[in-house]
């Protein structure tokens, strides 16, 4: 492990590698430093990925926990990276990427995270967490909870998807329902950390050892490309998955592994867009949003109280050369159809909100025939069926189990 301390991104103010939620001087977002000189020498970027580990931990020599018998893990990470042609083909794309996250154990990116700080909390001898969601980040949590023998607070806004509640509450965890939007849940799960020693596994910036389990969709990418992408487009919230894939990056390319950087681009839907609309404006601040208005529930994210979060993720993706583009609930569903008809993936309409920017993003010139663009796709659709069935009709007749009554359906619905 070369994991060496947290470092504040606003003042540079180190503190130990312990779980700590922001800088006690300037207030601002803690990341997790590493000594790269001595994973140079040990040469570690050439043995990358080649544990004997399963899923995310291949590549634990770039995370930040001590001791192995610490880990939580139901073997997340190891993700498919899919080349789509019939959806490339849809989208006038040459070199186009699906790296599935639906694959993960509980069915979305938030496992990653939840493993890794987790994890973390474990190494440190804590036997209760908490988290604020909109849905998938409470299941990973009640899950990954429930291996290690931990207790479990899940705090989740009204609009949260019923088939996610359902998840959390098998799993034991104590699920709090809030009168209210996510932000809410956020200063809820935060005071009632600091009130209980309860340690927050909310996965925005707050905890940072959550956001080094995002950084592994880097490494994958790197070992199954073998090349760098142009583009790399994700959902964002609050945005510590685009973040955590650029800090991987960032890592490969401090260890000589790759000569360029990807440029980032995130995604938001057109009810809750705090950081496109930042982008477009050209702020370097990002204000929050009122209340959101969109069937996209993961993303639904309007940063009221911490919208340094979203103002990190502008500055990444600027840095990166990368855009910020809203699509709207229309475009989502259609995306949804798509990812299900031309590739096989059911995806939430949150994790299909990066195929709905292709459109929008070939429009504006952003995207050109010949790059190479991976698309994120970041949960599934069977966690949040009842949101996509309002738009999709299912078949209300039933039809006896007669050959000529079943021929006679068949032959009107296919001619």
């Amino acid at each position: 492990m070369f994991g060496t301390k947290l470092k504040c991104l606003r003042c540079g103010k180190e503190y130990p590698l312990l779980t700590k939620y922001s800088c006690s001087k300037c207030g601002g977002i803690l990341d997790v430093d590493y000594d790269y000189e001595a994973m140079k020498k040990k040469e570690i970027g050439s043995h990358l990925g080649t544990k004997k580990d399963e899923g995310m931990w291949k590549f634990r020599d770039f995370l930040p926990i001590k001791k192995k018998e610490s880990i939580v893990t139901l073997r997340e990470g190891g993700t498919p990276l899919f080349r789509c042609e019939r959806l490339a083909e849809l989208t006038s794309l040459a070199d186009f990427y699906l790296k599935d996250e639906t694959r993960n154990p509980t069915g979305s990116f938030k496992d990653r995270p939840t493993s890794c700080a987790i994890s973390k909390a474990k190494e440190e001898g804590g036997n209760a967490v908490i988290t604020s969601s909109t849905g998938n980040g409470g299941v990973a949590v009640a899950t990954y909870a429930a291996k290690a023998g931990m207790k479990a607070i899940i705090i989740v806004p009204s609009t949260a998807p019923r088939n996610k509640l359902l998840s959390i509450v098998c799993s034991g965890a104590l699920l709090v329902k809030i009168k209210g939007i996510y932000s809410d849940c956020f200063s809820l799960a935060r005071e009632l950390s600091r009130e209980y020693g309860w340690v927050n596994l909310t996965s925005t910036f707050l905890n940072p050892f959550a956001t080094e389990g995002d950084k592994t969709v880097a490494y994958e990418l790197y070992r199954d490309l073998r090349l760098v992408p142009d583009w790399i487009l994700v959902p964002v919230g609050a945005g510590p998955l685009l973040v955590g894939i650029y800090k991987g990056y960032k890592e490969l390319k401090e260890l000589e592994l790759v000569d360029k950087l990807p440029a980032m681009i995130g995604v938001q839907a057109k009810g809750c867009a705090p950081i496109v609309r930042a982008f477009e404006r050209g702020e370097r601040e990002v204000r929050a949003w009122g209340t959101p208005h969109t069937i996209a529930s993961g993303i639904a994210d309007p940063l009221q109280g911490y919208s340094d979060d979203g103002s990190l993720t502008l500055k990444i993706i600027r840095e990166s050369g990368g855009a910020a583009v809203a699509v709207d609930d229309e475009s989502l569903v259609e995306s949804v159809q798509n990812l299900s008809r031309l590739t096989g993936i059911f995806a939430e309409p949150t994790g299909a909100s990066s195929v709905a920017s292709l459109r929008e993003l070939k429009k504006r010139g952003i995207l050109k025939e010949k790059d190479t663009v991976v698309c994120m796709v970041t949960g599934s659709g069977f966690k949040d069926s009842h949101t996509i069935q309002k738009y999709v009709e299912i078949p209300p007749k039933e039809l006896e189990p007669n050959l000529e009554e079943v021929r006679e359906f068949l032959d009107q619905k296919l001619a």
